[in-house]
């Protein structure tokens, strides 16, 4: 029996080769941009209104990871906790801020190595921007916080 090419015959092998050609250019040319790291940063989350026993499974030392991907965000170098406030109406009609029972606040400090460009600043696959929520685990505990300050401790801005 002899094959006979036709026009659907042709498209679907344009199309496989597309896909192949596509494949192998993000495989070997935009992933090394993460093997790039060319700078380290320190950056700090936010994690409101937890309970003493999430703060005491947040503990330096620990590789801090984002929920959904498992990357590594950083390791915890600094951990502060202060009560969480809440505002509240005094009975003359002003709101205070009043500490809630058993309730707190963790500022943790992460360092990570981290891929610096002229518009963004990545760590993995995740994109360290002042005010972005971020869903993290360490090995005992998962909450979410919010980035709260960062700063580039070495590396310089490449074009990117």
């Amino acid at each position: 029996m002899r094959w006979k090419f036709n026009i659907v015959d042709v498209m679907v092998l344009l199309i496989i080769g597309a896909l192949i050609v596509f494949g192998a250019y993000k495989l070997f040319f935009v992933n090394t941009a993460v093997a790039q790291q060319n700078g380290e940063i320190e950056y700090q989350l936010l994690v409101e209104k937890v309970r003493k026993p999430t703060v005491e499974a947040f503990r330096e030392g620990d590789t801090v990871r984002e929920t959904q991907s498992n990357a590594a965000l950083g390791k915890i170098v600094k951990k502060e906790v202060m009560p969480y406030k809440e505002a509240v109406p005094t009975a003359d009609g002003r709101l205070v801020l009043a500490e809630v029972p058993e309730k707190y606040d963790v500022l943790l400090t992460l360092r990570s190595p981290a891929v610096v460009s002229e518009n963004n600043v990545m760590v993995g696959s995740v994109e360290i921007k002042i005010g972005a929520s971020l869903k993290v685990k360490t090995t005992l505990a998962s909450s979410t916080g919010i980035i709260y300050g960062a700063k580039i401790i070495k590396g310089e801005r490449s074009p990117g």
